[in-house]
């Protein structure tokens, strides 16, 4: 997909964390385009890239966090940052065997399947971080205001990025 081409020259955080699921993205094509079908090895691709996604995703939280405390907020602490981690990091419910089985033909191009399983990761991943953003909101302090804010400016860049892969991979599709 060719999106690695970038220099990570004085970037900002969300070009940062763009350009590293770019990279992630781009390693999943890589390694599976060519691959023959089968849908546990597609499975396990899919949960490290959703492992891939969220560590991407937090660490970029708790760096725009850190960037953005000032004397009106103060650092987060570690526990919280542990329980976040944690809440993220939680088993996915991604699953590739409670698909419809019009999704499931064997006819099926490496990218319709890529489209269909990156957006029920996409989904996945939407559901854990909503939850996360949601246990921050009512059960922290307005001390951490500004960990909400970095959430929600990371949730922007990737449901942005989202957009921009669907069509992507739609476009590739349609080539």
């Amino acid at each position: 997909m060719c999106f690695t081409q970038v220099s990570r020259e004085s970037r900002s955080l969300t070009e940062i964390l763009k350009f590293r699921m770019h990279q992630m993205v781009d390693s999943f094509f890589n390694n599976h385009q060519h691959q023959p079908e089968g849908q546990e090895q597609e499975q396990v691709a899919l949960l490290q890239l959703e492992d891939d996604f969220n560590e991407a995703l937090l660490d970029a939280t708790m760096d725009l966090h850190d960037q953005n405390c000032n004397q009106d907020s103060s650092p987060l602490l570690p526990e919280v940052r542990q329980e976040l981690r944690s809440r993220v990091r939680r088993s996915s419910v991604l699953s590739l065997e409670d698909q419809s089985p019009e999704g499931c033909s064997p006819k099926e191009s490496f990218c319709k399947r890529a489209l269909r399983y990156f957006q029920r990761l996409l989904h996945c991943l939407w559901q854990k971080w909503q939850a996360a953003l949601a246990w921050l909101k009512t059960t922290l302090a307005a001390g951490v205001q500004a960990l909400c804010r970095a959430v929600e400016a990371i949730w922007s860049v990737f449901n942005d990025f989202c957009s921009f892969m669907a069509q992507v991979i739609r476009s590739t599709m349609q080539a």
